[in-house]
């Protein structure tokens, strides 16, 4: 089987991440996570072409990295001279925490991913939350026959220095017109359709509702994350609901939804099967709590996990 070339359009971020019990912790992340974890997954099946800003401060501390990975090409890597996006992760719990933006680095423009359009996957994950344009998403969608996955991520943060705020998208069905797949999870589902949650817990029904309603919109498959709870699955009119079977030690969320949707991804260009693929990927995620920043993405005793076919 050939190598399919996954294209990955985002943001990197210098994280601090502060647990719960006040530990601080620095690492690299954004879609390092997605890069990382596809490249390991994927290894010789998968070629990762990164397209993205990485700072001149950080630059050498980047491409060491990414150095240890035959599988990842670093041509649709700018480097900007005036620094990396730095986010601080504060967690009040295990699955809500705190999220401060001190900088932001620059758009990616239409130039940087048409080097890539020719991809079986372009790989949108909206760390920053104004990581890419609807019009450059629009001329993507127009000149690549692409499979297209969205990461709504921080598209519903507001972006603006200091704590990051959710509101509402207005624009939404624009967003989904140019795309295959998309992800998120239940609380950036509530807001991106412009519905924000009530109150803290949010309703089952109303999650299976929304979904339903994103099915109509011409999306082929919709993926909403749930935390410690399981991932639902939106697929040909209907919506089903995988458990999560490993809830162990939460020591870090942060990047879990990263590493779901690389694994996904990777199991689905294998098996064409969006059921194996959600099971897989709702599993390695979930036992990707278990370590702190990027280093989760290279402990791949997670990664084999036995799926029965």
């Amino acid at each position: 089987m050939r190598a399919v070339k996954v294209a990955i359009i985002g943001t990197i971020n210098l994280d601090i991440i502060v647990s719960k019990q006040g530990k601080r912790t620095e690492s690299l992340g954004g879609i390092l996570y997605n890069i990382l974890s596809l490249s390991e997954i994927g290894k010789d099946f998968v070629k990762v072409f990164p397209i993205t800003y990485i700072g001149s401060d950080i630059k050498e501390r980047f491409l060491k990295i990414l150095k240890r990975y035959p599988n990842i090409s670093v041509r649709g890597i700018y480097e900007n001279r005036w620094g990396t996006n730095i986010n601080l992760l504060e967690y009040i719990n295990d699955n809500k925490r705190r999220e401060t933006t001190t900088f932001f680095t620059e758009e990616i423009k239409y130039k940087m991913i048409e080097p890539f359009l020719s991809s079986d996957i372009l790989l949108f994950n909206f760390i920053a939350g104004y990581d890419v344009s609807l019009e450059t998403l629009k001329m993507v969608r127009r000149n690549s026959k692409s499979t297209i996955f969205l990461d709504v991520h921080s598209l519903v943060l507001k972006k603006k220095k200091g704590e990051r705020v959710f509101y509402p998208i207005k624009n939404w069905k624009d967003w989904v017109k140019n795309i295959d797949i998309i992800q998120m999870n239940t609380k950036e589902l509530l807001f991106f359709t412009g519905i924000p949650p009530r109150t803290e817990k949010i309703d089952r029904e109303i999650v299976k509702k929304t979904i339903k309603l994103l099915l109509t919109k011409s999306l082929n498959i919709v993926l909403v994350t749930s935390g410690e709870e399981g991932v639902y699955l939106g697929y040909r009119d209907d919506v089903y609901f995988f458990e999560q079977k490993y809830k162990s030690v939460v020591k870090d969320t942060t990047g879990c939804g990263d590493i779901f949707s690389s694994s996904f991804l990777v199991k689905y260009l294998v098996s064409k099967d969006p059921f194996i693929s959600c099971e897989y990927a709702n599993n390695v995620s979930g036992m990707s709590t278990r370590d702190t920043g990027i280093k989760k993405c290279s402990s791949t005793r997670f990664f084999k996990i036995n799926i029965k076919y």
